[in-house]
C-alpha cells in the first residue's frame, strides 16, 4: 500500500499541471480544474488500490475524461433545475393571480426543499450510496464496490433514504 501512494505522489507531482490543463481547457474555471484533478488521484489512487495499472496516466486521463462529462451533464441539471434568485418571487405573484403551473412548479421547488433537507439529516454513507445510484447511474454492486461494502448493505442504505425523504415529504 505504501509503495503504491508513493508512486502515486511521485506521479501527482509529475502529471498535476497537464491534468489541470486538460480541465482547464475544457472547463474554462481554474477552480474546477485543480478539484477535479485532485479528483481524478483520488480515484487513481482507489483504482490502484483494486488493480495496478500498466499505464497510469492513460487510465488518469481517462478518469478526467469522464469527470469533464459527468461535470458537464450535473451543471446542466443545475442550471435547469436550480431556482434563480428571482424566481420565488415570480411564483409567488403567478400563484397570487390564480396560475394552475405556477402553483404546481411552486409546490415542485417546496418538495425539492424539503428533500435536500432530508438528505442532509442523513449519514454521509447513506448520502454517497443514493448519490451514486440516483446521480451517477450505478448498480448497487457497482456502488458497493466503490464504498467497500457489500450490495445488500448498499440496498440498506439506498432504502434507509428514500424512507426518510418520504416520511419528511409526508410531514410537509
Amino acid at each position: 500500500m505504501a509503495a503504491v501512494s508513493d508512486t502515486l505522489d511521485h506521479f501527482f507531482r509529475e502529471n498535476r499541471d497537464d491534468l489541470i490543463g486538460f480541465f482547464l481547457r475544457r472547463l474554462h474555471c481554474p477552480d474546477t480544474a485543480k478539484d477535479l484533478a485532485q479528483e481524478t488521484f483520488v480515484r487513481l489512487l482507489f483504482s490502484e488500490q483494486r488493480t495496478p495499472t500498466q499505464d497510469r496516466r492513460a487510465l488518469a486521463f481517462f478518469i478526467a475524461g469522464n469527470l469533464v462529462v459527468d461535470h458537464i451533464r450535473k451543471e446542466s441539471v443545475r442550471a435547469r433545475y436550480a431556482p434563480s434568485q428571482e424566481m420565488p418571487a415570480e411564483l409567488l405573484e403567478a400563484v397570487a393571480g390564480n396560475d394552475p403551473d405556477a402553483e404546481k412548479q411552486l409546490m415542485a421547488w417546496q418538495d425539492l426543499d424539503t428533500v435536500n433537507t432530508a438528505l442532509n439529516e442523513l449519514p454521509e454513507e447513506c448520502r454517497a450510496a443514493f448519490y451514486l445510484s440516483a446521480i451517477e447511474g450505478l448498480t448497487y454492486a457497482q456502488i458497493g464496490e466503490c464504498l467497500g461494502v457489500s450490495e445488500r448493505a448498499i440496498a440498506k442504505r439506498i432504502a434507509k433514504t428514500l424512507k426518510h425523504c418520504r416520511d419528511r415529504r409526508e410531514q410537509h
